[in-house]
C-alpha cells in the first residue's frame, strides 16, 4: 500500500504575491492499493462534495501525468483521502490535491520523475508555483522564474512561530480572487512590495521577527480583496493589537493567518472571537505550525488498515 502525505500551505504572506509560500501542519493524507476498479473514499474536509470517481482532482492529475509519461492508463486502485485542509479557503487545498496526484502517478511510474519536474508539472496545472512549491518541498519558499523561464525554488527554514488561522465559513474561489486584481500597478506600489519581500528573506534568514509586520504589508492584492473577505482589515488590525508579528490574507483568502509566539497566541484568538461574535461572522479558529517537511511518500505493508492510516 502506498501512503502519501501533503501539507497545507499559505501563499503570498502579504507582500510576496505568487512568490512566497509556507508549509503548515495540516495535512491531506492518501492511501492507494491496487484494485480491479477505481474507488475513492474521501474523509474529513470537503468529503461531502468531493468526487468519488475519475473526476476527482487527485485522480485526474495522476492519470494525466501517467499517460503523458507512459502512453498508458494508470492502474486503478482503492484510494482513501483524509484531509484537514478546508476547500477554497486559501490554504492550498487544490495544490495539495495536485501534488498528491502527481506523487501517486510518480510512485507508479517505471522511471520516477525528479522533484523539479514535478514542480513544473504542478505549476502548469495550478497556474502559479507558490503553493505547490511549499507543499512539495516544505518550509518557507521563495519561488521565481529564471532568465530561461525555469521555475526555481529557494527554500528556508520556516519561522519557529505559531500560526493562527481565522477560517470563514464561506469559500472564495481562486479564480474570483485573482480576477479582481488590477492588470497593472504603480511603480511606487511595485517598489513597496519588492522592499517587503526582501524583508521576509531577511527575517527567515536571521530569525528577526521584529521586521515581520513591515514584511507582511502589501499593496498589490490584499487591498483589492477586502471586498471578498468580510472583516479582513479588522482581523489583521486585531491581530497586531494582540501581539502578532505578522498577519496576512492566506493565499487568495478568505482565511486570515497570524504568526506569533506562544505567549500572544491566546490573546489573538480571543480578539478574533470577540470580533466574530460582535459582527456575527461565522469563523473557525485553528492552530498550525510552520513546518520544514514537505510532501512524503511511503510504501507500507498491506496488513495495516487503510482507513486507520488515512485518519492518523
Amino acid at each position: 500500500m502506498l501512503l502519501i502525505q501533503v501539507p497545507a500551505t499559505s501563499a503570498n504572506l502579504g507582500s510576496g504575491l505568487d512568490s512566497l509560500g509556507l508549509a503548515l501542519s495540516l495535512y491531506l493524507k492518501l492511501t492507494y492499493c491496487s484494485a480491479p476498479t477505481l474507488t475513492i473514499e474521501p474523509f474529513g474536509e470537503g468529503a461531502e462534495v468531493l468526487p468519488r470517481n475519475e473526476d476527482n482532482l487527485i485522480w485526474t492529475t495522476a492519470s494525466r501525468l501517467y499517460w503523458e509519461m507512459t502512453g498508458s492508463i494508470i492502474p486503478p486502485g482503492h484510494i482513501t483521502v483524509s484531509s484537514q485542509i478546508p476547500l477554497s479557503r486559501g490554504l492550498g487545498s487544490s495544490a495539495a490535491a495536485v501534488v498528491a496526484g502527481l506523487l501517486l502517478a510518480n510512485a507508479l511510474l517505471p522511471e520516477p520523475l525528479s522533484m523539479d519536474r514535478l514542480l513544473h508539472t504542478a505549476t502548469a496545472i495550478e497556474g502559479h508555483p507558490d503553493n505547490v512549491a511549499a507543499a512539495l518541498f516544505g518550509g518557507f519558499v521563495l519561488v521565481y522564474r529564471d532568465r530561461n523561464s525555469v521555475i526555481r525554488v529557494n527554500r528556508y527554514t520556516p519561522p519557529a512561530l505559531t500560526s493562527l488561522l481565522a477560517i470563514p465559513a464561506y469559500p472564495v474561489p481562486t479564480k474570483d480572487s485573482r480576477a479582481i486584481l488590477p492588470p497593472q500597478v504603480s511603480r511606487d506600489d511595485a517598489i513597496f512590495n519588492a522592499q517587503r519581500v526582501a524583508l521576509w528573506i531577511h527575517a527567515v534568514s536571521q530569525n528577526d521577527w521584529s521586521v515581520l509586520r513591515d514584511a507582511a504589508d502589501d499593496r498589490l492584492h490584499q487591498p483589492y480583496r477586502t471586498v471578498l473577505v468580510e472583516g479582513l482589515d479588522e482581523l489583521i488590525r486585531a491581530s497586531y493589537d494582540a501581539g502578532a508579528f505578522a498577519a496576512t490574507l492566506s493565499g487568495s483568502g478568505p482565511t486570515v493567518m497570524a504568526l506569533t509566539d506562544s505567549e500572544h497566541a491566546p490573546a489573538i484568538e480571543k480578539a478574533w472571537k470577540d470580533l466574530a461574535s460582535h459582527h456575527h461572522w461565522p469563523l473557525t479558529i485553528r492552530y498550525a505550525q510552520p513546518i520544514a517537511e514537505g510532501a512524503q511518500v511511503q510504501w507500507i505493508d498491506n496488513i495495516k488498515n487503510e482507513a486507520a492510516v488515512a485518519d492518523e
